[in-house]
């Protein structure tokens, strides 16, 4: 049955404004018809719902998720032990992305290639989409060793990408560089992946033109390695100079940088996680920061992930990092590009979500002020998924056991 909204500020997504007096039509769970002002006769029988001058944007896009994991509570004794009680969670963990407006997401990183099955089940129960990347790939004694494929040469790359296409995955994740909390014996600015490994990551990757490599960075000369070598997308990120800055805007790659998994390890974790992890997030947390504000202010293709599953950063986190990133220095409009449209297009599902014109899926969010002028206003909307309410008040249970109360970050 068609359904018709009215009474819109109605987000534009070319020109970037919320435009008055908005109404549109679903059917079949897509848009079908939108407009401003007086509402075709055709349409005045339908059942509708009057938005009340409420901001309407697209529902968001997370690009960076570990869809499997238990981030609250912490513990060994609150350790997943089975496949299938990790199934579980990651169905669980994408209703709470839902409930929080987020309409896809894309899992980086998944014990024993879970993501697939996951996703297969996700949309046999009707939840946000996914996409999927298996177990990332990494080196010998890399980041993630433990969990991912280890190869040590381009030809074993090769096969490993390929395997993982015949498993069913949509895409491939490089652990190329070190991290915060995987080991005390690693940093960030670790390089571990050679230029011929991401490379013929990458060739094997665009053979699939569905495909995109992500690779996780987050030290300076790792970046501008994967640049040069094929990547389609940076993760993380934790430095910038003009020549990196330079790399991003000649290859068109995506930066995606997950500012809220180190923010959370120090406000959160501080005193519940090992010491050597949050001596490491303080390190780099506010270079971060610095990072990703320059890489905006020089117009780099952002998109918008959390990490999340990554140490107590929780499935319904991804305001935060809209409004982490607008501290750093993006501005709200390109975060609401970020976090809509860009992933998206990164995806290669713009044809139906990132935007709301007519043939988009009808997953949207309602706000009672625009983001574009306070972007926290992300941060409780109310949400609709496939033209039907799903959430006015998301669960933050999470957020209470573990507020945002801890560490002495300078923003």
């Amino acid at each position: 049955m068609a359904k018709l909204f009215t009474n819109a500020r109605l987000y534009q997504e070319d020109e970037q404004v919320f435009r008055p007096n908005a109404w549109f039509v679903v059917a079949n769970d897509h848009i079908v018809s939108r407009g401003t002002n007086d509402v075709p006769s055709d349409f005045s029988s339908l059942e509708t719902t009057d938005l009340q001058d409420h901001y309407v944007m697209p529902s968001l896009i997370n690009t960076h998720v570990h869809i499997a994991n238990r981030v609250f509570p912490v513990g060994a004794n609150q350790l997943i032990k089975t496949d299938e009680e990790r199934i579980q969670n990651g169905l669980a963990n994408l209703q709470t992305l839902q409930q929080n407006g987020v309409a896809f997401a894309r899992a980086l990183a998944t014990t024993n290639d879970l993501d697939i099955d996951i996703a297969k089940r996700a949309e046999q129960q009707n939840l946000i989409g996914l996409q999927t990347a298996g177990r990332a790939i990494t080196t010998v004694g890399g980041h993630g060793s433990k969990q991912g494929i280890v190869v040590a040469t381009p030809a074993e790359m090769w096969a490993a990408v390929r395997g993982h296409f015949l498993a069913g995955v949509d895409n491939i994740k490089l652990f190329a560089s070190g991290g915060i909390a995987f080991s005390p014996n690693e940093q960030p600015d670790d390089v571990q992946m050679s230029f011929e490994l991401i490379q013929a990551a990458a060739q094997a990757v665009h053979e699939k033109s569905h495909a995109r490599l992500a690779v996780h960075e987050e030290a300076l000369e790792g970046v501008k390695i994967a640049l040069r070598a094929g990547a389609d997308g940076i993760e993380h990120a934790f430095d910038a100079d003009d020549e990196a800055i330079n790399l991003f805007l000649k290859t068109g790659a995506t930066l995606t940088p997950t500012l809220t998994a180190p923010y959370v390890i120090v406000k959160r974790g501080d005193g519940i996680l090992p010491e050597w992890m949050v001596k490491t997030a303080y390190k780099w947390a506010p270079r971060h920061m610095r990072a990703l504000g320059q890489y905006a202010k020089a117009g780099v293709k952002l998109t918008l992930g959390t990490d999340a599953g990554s140490p107590l950063n929780g499935f319904n986190d991804t305001a935060l990092e809209a409004q982490l990133m607008v501290m750093a220095g993006a501005t709200p409009a390109q975060v609401l590009q970020a976090a809509t449209i860009n992933g998206a297009e990164l995806l290669h599902i713009e044809s139906e979500y990132g935007h709301l014109k007519t043939g988009a899926m009808a997953n949207f969010i309602v706000m009672d002020q625009s983001p574009l002028e306070n972007i926290t206003a992300v941060n409780l909307p109310t949400v609709y998924y496939k033209g039907k309410l799903v959430s006015e008040a998301p669960d933050r249970s999470g957020e209470l056991q573990y507020p945002l109360n801890k560490g002495s970050l300078d923003y």
